[in-house]
């Protein structure tokens, strides 16, 4: 530590702490400590934007209402769509009511400019131990598929729910199509 002119070194060791500068020249000392604790934070909490793999409660409660609203018979979805360029969301329902609430929720409720973060925290409901599009950590060129559960998180035994993606596709709008579908169980 450096004393101020005319002062003994022990003297004024004993009168500065670590956050007062002994020179007019700029020191980050002061600033260790709080970048230690914000770096830990986020180690430990990660971004809260990318499920990773785990699942998002809120997001498996919302699309299970939506599933468990489908008639006997029926197959109702929504599709959301995102456009980051144009820092926007759609949701398309067909008019189904519970269509309707369920995209509200999502334009509420999901990212715009992460779509692939999106399509984690579907495909995370529909097996949480599974891990179909990669961690939050990577950054994918571009990601398409369709998986089907019909044991997804709080679905009822009789509806199957379809997720379909597209991200990273030259000329199009991510897109995240969530189905649902209700037959009669066998006895």
């Amino acid at each position: 530590m450096f004393a101020p002119a005319g002062t003994a070194g022990v003297a004024a060791s004993a009168r500065l702490s670590w956050w007062q500068p002994t020179d007019r020249r700029p020191r980050r000392d002061h600033m260790k400590i709080p970048m230690l604790i914000a770096c830990a934070l986020l180690a430990v909490t990660g971004c809260a934007s990318f499920s990773g793999g785990r699942r998002d409660d809120d997001f498996c409660r919302e699309m299970a209402k939506f599933a468990n609203a489908t008639a006997l018979g029926s197959q109702r979805e929504v599709e959301l769509l995102t456009n980051w360029a144009e820092w926007s969301k759609t949701c398309q329902h067909g008019g189904y009511q519970p269509g309707m609430r369920f995209c509200q929720w999502l334009i509420d409720n999901t990212s715009t400019e992460f779509a692939d973060a999106n399509i984690r925290r579907a495909l995370s409901c529909l097996d949480p131990g599974m891990n179909y599009a990669g961690s939050g950590r990577v950054s994918l060129s571009y990601l398409t598929g369709k998986i089907e559960s019909y044991h997804a998180e709080g679905a009822d035994d009789d509806v199957r729910i379809e997720v379909e993606y597209a991200d990273g596709i030259e000329g199009q709008c991510p897109k995240l199509k969530i189905t649902a579908e209700r037959w009669v169980l066998d006895e």
